[in-house]
C-alpha cells in the first residue's frame, strides 16, 4: 500500500508551531508511532496532540473534516477532545495542521482484547454514535462530503475471483449470499452526520478499570447512512454498539439495520482485499482480518436478527 509522503518536520518546526499559538514551547516533543494512515501525530507537552497531514490534497482535504466535524459533535454532547487549533496558514509547515487536547487514556485497540471483553465499551461508543447522527445534517451539506460510494460487493466478489484471490466456487457463494442481502439494502436512508472511521484505534478509554473516554480521529466524517459507523470494527462488536445507539435512538430504517452494516463489512472486506498483508496497521486496515471477523462472528450463533442474515 504506497502512500505520499509526510511533510519533512524539524524540531524547530515544532517549537516554532507551539510559539505561535502560545503554547510552552519549553516543553518535549514526541511523535506517536504510526497506526493510522491520515496524519503524524504528536504529543506536547504531555497536554496537547499536533495532527499533520500527508503532503497530498486527499489528506489535507480530510483535516478540513475534522474542523467542521469536532465542533458539531461536541456541541451535540459527543465525548471527543476539543479542537483548540486549526492553522491552514502554511507559513509555518507546510501543510494545515489541528491541535487537540489530550485525553489522558490509550486507544482500546493497543489492549488487545476480544469483543466481549470490552462490551461495555462499545456500548458507550454507540451512544457517543447516537449523539453524532442527532447533528442536525442540512447545516453541514455544504462543508462536508457524502460518504464514499463503494462498487456493488457482488460485482467485487467477480473481480477478486478473477485476480485469482479466490476460485468460482466460493464466488458463487458470497455472491448467493449477497443476493439475498440485497433486497434489504435498498431503499436508500436519510443522510447524518458520521464520525466515518468509529475502530479500536479511534476509541480512548482507561485501562485499570476499562471505561470509554472519548471517540477521535474525525478526518473521514461524512453525512451517509449511520449504518455506515458500524464498519471498521470486529463485527462481534456491533451488537454491544447497537444497544448503546438504540438506548438514545433508533437507527433510520431500524429494521434493516442490521443487513446493513453485514452489506457495508463484506463490502470493505472485498474492496480492501488486494491490500495483502498490511503489518503495523490497525485492525481496520485489514482485510483478511475483516473477513475472517465475519465468519467467526456467524459461527458464534448470533442473535435472532443476525441470525436470519447468516450465509
Amino acid at each position: 500500500m504506497k502512500l505520499p509522503d509526510f511533510p519533512s518536520v524539524a524540531i524547530d518546526d515544532l517549537h516554532a508551531v507551539g510559539q505561535r499559538h502560545g503554547l510552552d514551547v519549553h516543553r518535549s516533543w514526541e511523535r506517536l508511532p504510526e497506526s493510522g494512515i491520515f496524519n503524524q501525530v504528536y504529543i506536547m507537552g504531555g497536554q496537547y496532540v499536533l495532527r499533520i497531514p500527508r503532503d497530498h490534497p486527499a489528506y489535507i482535504e480530510a483535516l478540513y473534516r475534522e474542523a467542521i466535524a469536532v465542533p458539531a459533535a461536541r456541541r451535540a454532547g459527543v465525548r471527543t477532545p476539543a479542537l483548540l487549533v486549526f492553522d491552514a496558514t502554511c507559513d509555518v509547515l507546510p501543510v494545515p495542521y489541528a491541535i487537540y487536547e489530550r485525553v489522558a487514556g490509550r486507544a482500546l485497540e493497543s489492549l488487545d482484547l476480544e469483543p466481549q471483553q470490552a462490551a461495555d465499551v462499545w456500548r458507550e461508543l454507540g451512544r457517543d454514535l447516537a449523539r453524532v447522527h442527532g447533528v442536525d445534517a442540512s447545516d453541514l451539506a455544504s462543508t462536508l462530503p457524502k460518504q464514499e460510494v463503494l462498487p456493488d460487493p457482488r460485482e467485487l466478489v467477480e473481480t477478486r475471483c478473477t485476480d485469482g484471490w479466490f476460485t468460482s466456487h466460493e464466488a458463487r457463494w458470497v455472491c448467493a449470499w449477497l443476493e439475498r442481502l440485497a433486497p434489504l439494502i435498498e431503499p436508500a436512508v436519510r443522510s447524518r452526520l458520521l464520525h466515518g472511521d468509529s475502530q479500536a484505534s479511534n476509541v480512548m478509554v482507561n485501562g485499570d478499570p476499562l471505561t470509554y473516554l472519548a471517540v477521535i480521529d474525525w478526518g473521514a466524517a461524512a453525512l451517509g447512512d449511520v449504518a455506515d459507523d458500524f464498519a471498521g470494527v470486529p463485527l462481534r462488536a456491533v451488537p454491544f454498539m447497537l444497544s448503546g445507539h438504540r438506548e438514545l435512538a433508533a437507527l433510520d430504517e431500524d429494521d434493516r439495520a442490521e443487513a446493513r452494516i453485514l452489506w457495508r463489512h463484506l463490502q470493505l472486506g472485498l474492496f480492501m482485499l488486494p491490500r495483502g498483508a498490511v503489518p503495523g496497521r490497525s485492525w481496520a486496515e485489514r482485510p483478511v482480518a475483516m473477513l475472517l471477523e465475519i465468519l467467526r462472528f456467524f459461527l458464534a450463533q448470533p442473535g435472532a436478527r443476525w441470525k436470519a442474515l447468516a450465509p
